[in-house]
């Protein structure tokens, strides 16, 4: 059974990951730990079971003076917001943390799971993948921070020639236990591109990946209207948490 915990976990080892690979940092303030994440200018606390100044107060001059977009604080729903709304940090929006099972009757398999349109490469292997959908229809740049991720197909239209679409990435961390949990992060579609499959073509991918990997469950955070789609692909909500943010001033 995968536990409330166990996808605050994953959540905090996927980001760790990101911060190594990006050139950020993980450290701890006084009960607090954080991730600095340079891509995106995000400084974040993953699950705090204490909030105080002591270790709020030197992480947001740090911010500061690193010209921090966003600091942000994932926490549990029965963590009280304590003396955050102080600090100028304001209620964000909710995580629904949902999960299912892998196994053959549930992983789409071969031909099921193969869209023209999707490609999975393995970013750091049996570890962390990349799916990245295309649309042929037009040319188009991918958003910022998702350049060149992803090739076109043998025999289909270049990386170049096609419209970026939208992607996500599942992990598996490499020390948990004998749970064998994956997570799928950072799933997006373009509006252009939704209602049209391609976010259930890339779960589907991902979800074969990481089966192939040794995964035996599946998790990730929801949004209110993204949870839909993972309803209809087996998921189920196990419970919620609550975000929190603050914006320094540039």
């Amino acid at each position: 059974m995968v536990t409330l915990a166990d996808c605050q976990r994953t959540q905090h080892a996927w980001f760790r990951a990101l911060a190594e690979a990006t050139g950020g940092r993980s450290f701890s303030t006084h009960k607090m730990d954080w991730v600095w994440l340079p891509e995106t200018r995000e400084m974040l606390c993953m699950f705090p079971t204490d909030i105080n100044a002591t270790g709020l107060e030197p992480v947001l001059a740090e911010a500061e003076r690193r010209g921090a977009t966003a600091v942000g604080i994932w926490m549990s729903a029965a963590i009280r917001k304590s003396i955050l709304p102080q600090y100028g940090f304001e209620l964000g929006w909710q995580p629904w943390w949902m999960t299912r099972s892998l196994d053959l009757d549930s992983v789409p398999g071969g031909s099921q799971a193969h869209d023209d349109r999707v490609s999975v490469t393995a970013v750091v292997p049996d570890q962390v993948w990349l799916a990245t959908a295309r649309s042929p229809d037009q040319e188009g740049t991918a958003p910022e921070g998702t350049a060149q991720e992803g090739q076109g197909q043998q025999g289909d239209p270049s990386a170049s020639e096609q419209e970026w679409a939208g992607r996500g990435y599942a992990y598996m961390p490499p020390e948990q236990g004998t749970k064998h949990l994956a997570g799928i992060f950072d799933m997006v579609v373009a509006p252009e591109h939704r209602r049209k499959g391609m976010g259930t073509a890339m779960l589907n991918q991902l979800s074969e990946a990481a089966f192939n990997a040794g995964a035996e469950h599946l998790l990730l955070n929801a949004t209110p209207d993204g949870q839909q789609l993972y309803k209809k692909r087996g998921f189920e909500l196990i419970g919620k948490g609550q975000t929190w943010w603050f914006h320094p001033t540039q």
